[in-house]
């Protein structure tokens, strides 16, 4: 009966280490890549795989898969060690983001125009920027104007229709009365849809406008132009313009590329992230790939790159 007990004891504690050790696969194995890394740094090649891609950017999985294939070389061609392996369920989690960053882009290439270093695009951008704002805050006055005194109109409408219901129902004037805010209602009604209408129409050119502003703001940083920094309209859109962000927490390692404008640039964004998940920091070296600004026209690496790179892999 013991050894019946003992056996019974035995599989619910292996059941348990099992049941644990599948919870807290990711943790684990996310402190395993981090010991590697720190004592046998480059030794082992970082997995990574495919993570959640917005069909907005409109670049195939295949596609998308060979711009990282292209930003390993980048790292390994140089270095002449492999660094990173694709594997469909490796540990390094690449995803495409779509917010207002992508958003910007596209605005602009719906306008003609390109994101890029040359102080034209910046010109062009600016000019549009300008034309669009102005517009928007000349609706938005006509607007505001229209609300005001429609909800005059309809304040006055309401105080007509608790009178009317004092009135006596027999009398000549209360048909009347009653004639003209039946007429009146519908024309309020109608105003009702004019006004979303235009609300509707402003909500678009606050998103349009502040894409663009948004992309001003990042191409005056990159042209190191000394200006005031572009103000959302109608609020906030969210945090500083960055392409990519890589992050390292509990629960594993992803990057996410939130903005390109070409196939070079999707590489060298990769390239600057997956940079950064070799534990890279950014360099001073305005051509480097490690830059903090993604400015650079060429896809490879720089001295500053590369030494960065020998440091932490302890390799002369």
């Amino acid at each position: 009966m013991s050894s019946i007990k003992s056996a019974i004891t035995n599989v619910v504690l292996l059941s348990l280490c099992v049941g644990l050790g599948y919870m807290y696969r990711v943790p684990l194995e996310a402190r395993w890549y981090s010991a590697v890394n720190t004592f046998l740094p480059c030794r082992t090649p970082i997995t990574y795989s495919l993570g959640d891609l917005d069909t907005q950017f409109g670049i195939s999985e295949a596609s998308f898969l060979r711009a990282i294939e292209e930003a390993e070389q980048v790292w390994e061609r140089p270095f002449g060690r492999e660094l990173f392996a694709y594997k469909p369920d490796g540990y390094l989690k690449v995803n495409l983001v779509y917010d207002y960053r992508q958003g910007a882009t596209d605005t602009l290439e719906r306008l003609g125009q390109t994101v890029g270093e040359k102080r034209v695009s910046y010109d062009e951008a600016k000019k549009q920027y300008d034309i669009m704002n102005a517009q928007y805050e000349s609706d938005r006055q006509v607007f505001e104007s229209r609300l005001s005194v429609f909800e005059a109109r309809k304040k006055k409408y309401e105080v007509d229709v608790q009178l009317l219901r004092r009135k006596n129902q027999r009398s000549n004037d209360f048909e009347v009365e009653y004639s003209r805010l039946t007429v009146e209602e519908a024309s309020i009604e109608e105003e009702v849809q004019v006004l979303n209408d235009m609300r509707t129409k402003l909500q678009k050119q606050v998103a349009e406008t502040n894409s663009i502003a948004r992309t001003l703001n990042g191409l005056a940083k990159e042209l190191n132009i000394n200006v005031a920094e572009y103000n959302d309209v109608g609020g906030s859109l969210g945090e500083e313009f960055t392409e990519g962000l890589y992050e390292s927490h509990g629960e594993g390692e992803a990057i996410s590329i939130f903005q390109y404008s070409s196939y070079d640039k999707l590489v060298r964004v990769l390239a600057h992230e997956l940079g950064h998940a070799l534990s890279l920091e950014h360099v001073d070296d305005p051509e480097a790939v490690m830059y903090r600004l993604n400015q650079g026209d060429n896809n490879e690496v720089t001295e500053s790159d590369l030494s960065a790179l020998k440091i932490h892999c302890k390799v002369e």
